[in-house]
């Protein structure tokens, strides 16, 4: 019976509002300034590719006595 009163009552929508709309602005316009900085912060990383190869794994015949 309460679900029957409860579909019964005309729900009231309001807008959200200028505050939500400005919270919202202020959210993207940080997340832009952010991103911005952190590509200026990655340009700066100095990447050296040879220093980060990995190191063939040996087989399972080369490996040492320490790993069985």
């Amino acid at each position: 019976m309460s679900t029957v009163l409860l579909a019964a009552q005309e729900i009231e929508w309001k807008p959200a509002g200028w505050v939500a709309l400005f919270i919202v602005l202020g959210l993207c316009a940080g997340l832009f300034f952010l991103m911005r900085s952190m590509n200026r912060q990655l340009k700066k990383v100095d990447f050296d590719e040879d220093a980060t190869e990995r190191r063939q794994q040996p087989s399972g015949d080369e490996r040492s006595s320490d790993d069985a």
